[in-house]
């Protein structure tokens, strides 16, 4: 079973374990760990999980959640999202285009390589690997000079705000029909640099592209699991005027997003979970705001 936690839930545990949160901490700890040892669950990290620790200034509070992070995880992320668009746009383009033929996909894998899908330009002895893969999230290690690594780049999580906050313009622009491949359209453009990859590496052309109709082109996001859910929580935003966008859109949307369309349970905060459920939107993970909730989903497996 794959569960993915929201960096809050990450903090929440690592205050249990820390002593700074004592409400069922015993209890959700053992259980954690005993599922883990058995194999009967995977908490993985993503990119997003590796930014967000990075942005804590506090070195220590970063170093202890980096602690907790990679004992629970064991090293096992998530792939990045490009991997993730890139499969699904193979898979989706393959319904109208046969020559498309996606390779083969895996969700987890191991390691900062994996969930930022970059091969990078170093390499370590087996034995050194596990040891350097924990000092990117603690700063522990020869790796390391006492501080773990910093990421304050804060642009795309901006941009990202200000796209939210402006829908509500656009949707005062065009007609009601016009709404919903509006919102096709830019879910769309979201992943065009992938989409341009794929392309061009199995030989298709704008042209090809162009010939779709409207239905194809719904149909294809439709397939996409990710941009599946991306519209919905666009069409959330567009429906409610009075949603305040919020810095961390970016990490819930991204993180969340997609793990809510591959993971078995998503643990995550109300706010994000009730906006994934509304309309009745069905997702493949099961969507829970209390850590302690999963287990009866891991006893049942």
């Amino acid at each position: 079973m794959v569960v993915y936690l929201d960096q809050n839930k990450w903090i929440e545990l690592a205050r249990m374990i820390h002593g700074k949160d004592q409400s069922k901490t015993a209890e959700i700890v053992v259980s954690l760990k005993a599922a883990l040892e058995v194999g009967a669950l995977a908490l993985p990290l993503s990119a997003i999980h590796y930014m967000e620790t990075a942005r804590i200034s506090n070195a220590g509070k970063k170093a202890r959640l980096g602690a907790v992070m990679w004992e629970f995880s064991k090293g096992k992320t998530i792939a990045s999202f490009k991997s993730i668009v890139t499969h699904e746009l193979e898979d989706a383009l393959g319904m109208f285009f046969p020559q498309v033929k996606g390779a083969q996909f895996y969700l987890l894998g191991k390691g900062i390589s994996h969930a930022f899908g970059e091969k990078f330009p170093y390499s370590f002895p087996e034995e050194l690997e596990d040891e350097f893969e924990r000092s990117v999230l603690t700063g522990q290690s020869r790796f390391a000079d006492g501080s773990p690594p910093k990421f304050y780049g804060f642009t795309n999580r901006e941009i990202f705000r200000d796209h939210l906050a402006q829908l509500q313009d656009i949707k005062k622009e065009l007609p009601k029909k016009k709404w919903d491949a509006m919102l096709y359209a830019i879910v769309l453009a979201d992943v065009r640099e992938p989409l341009a990859e794929v392309m061009l590496k199995h030989g298709l052309s704008k042209g090809d592209f162009k010939n779709l109709g409207e239905k194809e082109f719904k149909t294809l996001i439709d397939n996409m699991p990710s941009r599946k859910l991306d519209l919905h929580v666009h069409r959330q935003v567009l429906k409610n005027p009075h949603y305040t966008a919020k810095l961390n859109d970016l990490e819930d949307w991204a993180g969340i997003g997609v793990a809510s369309q591959y993971c078995d349970v998503v643990v995550c905060e109300k706010h994000f979970a009730d906006m994934i459920k509304r309309d009745h939107f069905k997702t493949v993970a099961r969507i829970e705001t209390n850590l302690e909730n999963i287990f009866p989903v891991i006893g049942a497996r």
